[in-house]
């Protein structure tokens, strides 16, 4: 018999770091005016006939709530169909979770891309620590695998950058039409992102590890460079903020 890994950062570590016990909706702001930090445990199994006011879209026209069978799911139901954004180039589609954004954090996500299995590059992308547009690290579950493709990645304003080191490229994720779980550990004191795929076994290695530290702070959101895509029962536990007015007001900040 198998077992869905649900892997955990220590409690005791994050706790040492925030200020209020999981699902906590205080209020409080740290002496400098940013929001005081707690402990989240959410999931999203989407059960509303469409998304709720926790998530915001770049092209919300494509993103709707599908169901099969049992399982409900975010989709994006159609390819982007616009030119790419201007500068680096970096994952078009998205949706953000605007509820809380996160540091150290552990995330499990089905996901599926929902393109043709021939489509040479077709991907599903996991966003996060997103400060703005430019500036995030993302997941790039692919069919083909390159220096961007296939990989853990850095978008640094003007450019970006692959975690992954040369030579070292994981297995590839996404070839068929299958749903995939994607779990993802984010150890911010400890530097390092470690992500699984398809794991179901506690002593199943990771998908990849890397270590950076350029972000912490950041919202999570899920999307796709040029790809339909579908992901399903999300699941986000670790250090949380809401965000403050300034990051409420705008928005997640969508270019145009």
């Amino acid at each position: 018999m198998t077992m869905n890994r649900e892997p955990t950062i220590p409690i005791a570590m994050l706790l040492a770091t925030c200020l209020a016990p999981t699902g906590c909706q205080d209020l409080r702001m740290n002496p400098d005016g940013e929001p005081a930090p707690l402990i989240a445990d959410v999931v999203e199994e989407f059960k509303l006939d469409e998304p709720g006011e926790s998530w915001a879209f770049r092209t919300p026209e494509l993103w709707r709530i599908a169901v099969e069978g049992e399982r409900r799911c975010l989709r994006m139901a159609a390819p982007p169909g616009r030119a790419m954004l201007p500068g680096v180039r970096r994952p078009q589609e998205y949706a953000i979770y605007t509820r809380y954004q996160f540091r150290s954090f552990n995330l499990s996500c089905r996901v599926r891309v929902d393109c043709p299995a021939s489509v040479v590059g077709r991907d599903a992308c996991i966003i996060f620590a997103r400060r703005d547009d430019t500036h995030f690290y993302y997941v790039h579950l692919s069919n083909v695998a390159d220096e961007f493709h296939n990989a853990v990645v850095r978008v640094d304003g003007e450019t970006r950058t692959s975690l992954v080191p040369r030579g070292k490229h994981p297995p590839l994720t996404v070839p068929g039409k299958d749903w995939h779980k994607v779990d993802i550990i984010r150890d911010v004191e400890a530097g390092t992102i470690t992500v699984y795929v398809d794991a179901h076994d506690p002593k199943d290695p990771p998908w990849i590890q890397v270590e950076d530290r350029t972000y912490d702070w950041g919202y999570i959101g899920l999307g796709s460079f040029n790809d339909q895509a579908s992901f399903a029962r999300l699941r986000i536990e670790g250090q949380a903020r809401f965000p403050g007015p300034r990051q409420v007001k705008e928005k997640a900040g969508f270019p145009p």
